[in-house]
């Protein structure tokens, strides 16, 4: 019913030459992708550049759940810049809380931040 078509031999250059070809460029997205804009945030942090563990995390004005709340994180793995920390009310048993200057400026418990042991704080 339909006729095939035939195709001719084609020689691949790194074939014909013993010579691997180079691979193209993959074509650029123009999109950002928000874990490529994330991982992009926290490896320009000069100071402590650390992560979130929950989403909703609630930023406050000092370090205790009675402080006014002053800015919240969407998602969880939002890329934090802490300043220093401070001791503060206990959350499950930590009582240390960190304050930070982006995304937001004020306190978040440590208990859900992922923090890496080889940075060095200070005390606020």
């Amino acid at each position: 019913m339909f006729a095939r078509a035939e195709r001719p031999e084609v020689t691949s250059p790194a074939v014909a030459t013993g010579r691997p070809e180079l691979a193209e460029p993959a074509p650029r997205r123009t999109g950002r992708s928000p874990q490529l804009v994330g991982i992009v945030v926290a490896a320009l942090c000069v100071s402590a550049c650390q992560s979130t563990t929950v989403s909703g995390l609630n930023v406050r004005a000092g370090p205790s759940t009675s402080s006014t709340i002053v800015g919240r994180m969407s998602t969880a793995g939002t890329a934090v810049s802490i300043d220093c920390y401070t001791r503060g009310q206990s959350i499950n048993g930590q009582t240390m809380w960190y304050r930070i200057t982006a995304p937001h400026r004020g306190y978040v418990t440590a208990y859900y931040v992922r923090a890496d042991a080889n940075d060095v704080l200070h005390a606020c």
